[in-house]
């Protein structure tokens, strides 16, 4: 065989369109997932089921196949892994494995953020064996791991009562057993997705996210997002500068940049970020409004070519949403099809195959699939939606309907 090999970390349906993007640059490619039957997986020429997060096993699977490229899109800890293999075997990488290291770890994302002067909440660092002292925080507050993937683990807490335990839970998710306390910041939690070129960050998109309001235990979970977020000029100006400061204090040039901030009227504070793509349908949310292929570009960014971003902002509104069931085993999901017919979707991405675990928790990748609508108004946003949720069904595998979570059907969409 004389294509050259890559491995991709991650079998999501971005990781798909990563592999789809790689083969059609004449790559084999080899999908290691440690799920049976990820989404990819269909994409790939080859499926190896092993973790993305064990980089010695990752690094042996390289040698052996003498691949040329390791390479994730959206996913922290997997990205981690490439810049581990590929700093190992001389193989090119967007950064290095230590910036990887200190972005991937919230405890060194935080204290770096806070040395560098970009806003970012009040914070400590908790292990197993710290003392606390909370009278150095202020209630409402966040507790999360410090090094884990999504929202696994990431809880806001209102008081002492409850602290306990989520942080205990925050603990032992974490792989390096550590967690981070932050204060609870009120305000819209933005998302802004940028590809930085020549030091600077271009803002590629702006969302705000849509949370569900009941507190129930669960984790802080996204259950969509709606663009454009209204924010005031001083705002976004704000956030180009925190952008730009983000990739000058990290030291990151020609690579993706997801942020994730609070907005407080013309003020912005930054939760966490991660050069890389975010996560569901935000590389396909950029192609079809800015016109810009990230996919593409995260590409040319591990192999070290320059990117020079051309793109389009369009003016309308748009909106991903995520569809949570109850926990069980994923059969097949119906309805949707027709929806394109009558012009109510853009985009329907299942995010499981049959046989695949949805579980309790509400983490992100228990998402049983993801779409997007878009519209003039608000209203037909919200028309656009309800539809799509009132006619999508989601059934296990044995054929029983799986009911979407509690209030999320009939969720209202925030401006």
């Amino acid at each position: 065989m004389n294509k050259p090999k890559a491995i991709v970390l991650g079998g999501t349906i971005p990781h798909k369109a990563l592999i789809e993007n790689l083969k059609q640059r004449g790559y084999y490619v080899i999908l290691l997932d440690y799920y049976e039957n990820p989404p990819a997986k269909e994409a790939a020429d080859r499926h190896i089921q092993e973790s993305t997060l064990d980089k010695d096993k990752v690094l042996e699977v390289a040698r052996r196949e003498k691949v040329e490229l390791v390479i994730s899109t959206c996913i922290d800890q997997a990205n981690v892994t490439a810049c581990y293999v590929g700093e190992k075997l001389g193989l090119p990488i967007p950064y290095n494995y230590q910036t990887a290291l200190d972005i991937s770890d919230k405890s060194s994302m935080k204290t770096m953020m806070r040395q560098g002067g970009i806003p970012t909440s009040n914070f400590i660092h908790v292990g197993k064996e710290t003392s606390l002292n909370l009278k150095e925080l202020k209630f409402p507050l966040v507790v999360k791991p410090s090094d884990s993937n999504g929202s696994k683990g990431v809880r806001r807490v209102d008081s002492t009562g409850e602290f306990d335990q989520y942080l205990a839970d925050a603990i032992t998710i974490s792989r390096n057993n550590k967690a981070i306390v932050e204060e609870f910041v009120e305000g819209p939690e933005i998302g802004v997705d940028c590809f930085v070129a020549d030091h600077h960050a271009h803002i590629l998109a702006l969302h705000r996210k849509r949370k569900p309001q009941k507190k129930d235990g669960s984790v802080m979970f996204s259950i969509g997002s709606i663009s454009p977020p209204g924010l005031s000029e001083n705002a976004k100006q704000n956030i180009q500068r925190i952008a730009n400061k983000v990739a000058a204090v990290f030291r990151l040039n020609n690579t993706p940049l997801l942020i994730q901030l609070i907005v407080h009227g013309d003020h912005a504070s930054v939760v966490e970020f991660a050069p890389r793509i975010g996560g569901g349908l935000n590389f396909h949310k950029i192609n079809l409004f800015a016109g810009f292929d990230i996919i593409d570009a995260a590409i040319d960014s591990f192999l070290g070519v320059e990117v020079t971003p051309v793109y389009k902002l369009h003016d309308y509104y748009y909106s991903e949403n995520h569809i949570y069931t109850e926990p069980g085993v994923f059969g097949k999901i119906c309805g949707y099809e027709e929806l394109f017919a009558k012009e109510v979707l853009v985009a329907f991405f299942p995010n499981k195959t049959r046989g695949m675990v949805i579980h309790p928790g509400k983490a992100s990748k228990d998402r049983a699939a993801s779409f997007i609508v878009k519209g003039e108004t608000k209203n037909e946003i919200i028309s656009k939606v309800q539809q799509t949720l009132d006619t999508v069904k989601v059934f296990d595998i044995n054929g029983n309907e799986m009911a979407f979570l509690h209030n999320y059907r009939y969720s209202s969409l925030l401006f």
